[in-house]
């Protein structure tokens, strides 16, 4: 009457008694075992070389530990709260460089330095051995192999508080390295980094309001000061740097001065990468300054008043 049948009824049982009592032929039975242990072993060997094609393809930076400083390297990233913030380093494609925001080791000519701000939140290790911060300037670029500044992420769980955040770690060479265009790159940037404090480039903006408060506190990044009558001037150190456009015209050092502060409807300025200017060929102004106004605001005008404890012009 029915298709299903009772699996645990009649001979069916009574078969599956007789096999449990059946005495396994010896040989024949170990012989099984043998063989599903050595297929379960290839399995595992199997997934564990998975696992390891996988760990290369999700980590395809992973660096061979093939010196003491690439040890170190990939130590910290084991941690899971490092990351490389400067990097100069060899891989299987040539030279690799990784570049970030602050630049916390500079060249001065030919010497390391690690500036002021920095200092005592960096570690420093030459060849694999912990080192003084001063020891840096002991080193020539053409005889450093590779270059890792390893920053630790911050407000992260399991950071080490103790570690210093940057931990710059140098590996050297016996004989010079020769320089193709990516360590020229590297070094140029630590160069740029000793002379401007946004060698990567940067881009700030003002409001009228910000702007009054800017030239109160003689902010640079501004490009501009206010002049005794209330006017704008560019600072003479970036007069010879500096591309200059008022309402998207260009324009000259002079006409800055004829822009009342009250005139200014938003000021941008911008400091460009060091790939633009810090060059020897064609190298491009290194500041932008970019100023868009609304003209009829330069006189007292009963529309348009300035609140601003910055501001003692006529309001």
């Amino acid at each position: 009457m029915y298709s299903f049948t009772n699996q645990f009824s009649g001979p069916t049982l009574r078969q599956r008694v007789s096999m449990m009592n059946n005495h396994r032929s010896g040989s024949s039975a170990w012989w099984r075992y043998t063989l599903w242990a050595i297929l379960i072993g290839t399995m595992g060997l199997a997934c564990r070389y998975t696992d390891k094609q996988g760990e290369q393809t999700s980590r395809p930076h992973m660096l061979p530990a093939s010196s003491p400083t690439r040890a170190m390297v990939l130590d910290l990233e084991d941690k899971g709260t490092w990351y490389r913030h400067h990097a100069l380093f060899q891989n299987k494609l040539g030279t690799t460089v990784v570049e970030s925001k602050p630049v916390v080791l500079h060249l001065e000519g030919n010497k390391f330095i690690v500036p002021d701000d920095y200092k005592y939140e960096s570690a420093v290790y030459i060849d694999g051995k912990e080192v003084p911060v001063d020891a840096l300037e002991k080193l020539s670029p053409e005889f450093v192999r590779e270059l890792f500044v390893m920053h630790q992420w911050e407000n992260m769980a399991n950071i080490d508080t103790k570690a210093k955040p940057y931990q710059i770690i140098v590996q050297t060479s016996q004989q010079p390295i020769p320089f193709d265009v990516f360590r020229k790159q590297f070094f140029t940037l630590l160069q740029a980094a000793a002379v401007s404090q946004h060698p990567l480039g940067e881009s700030f903006s003002f409001n009228m309001n910000q702007l009054l408060e800017a030239t109160f506190f003689h902010n640079k990044n501004a490009l501009v000061e206010r002049t005794k009558d209330e006017h704008l001037k560019l600072y003479d150190d970036f007069a010879k740097t500096t591309d200059i456009f008022i309402n998207n015209l260009p324009a000259t050092p002079a006409a800055v001065k004829t822009v009342h502060v009250r005139e200014v409807a938003r000021l941008y300025t911008k400091e460009r990468s060091y790939r633009a200017w810090f060059r020897a060929d064609n190298p491009l102004p290194r500041f932008e300054l970019n100023i868009q106004t609304t003209p009829k605001r330069a006189k007292r005008d009963s529309s348009y008043y300035v609140f601003s404890p910055f501001y003692s012009g006529d309001f």
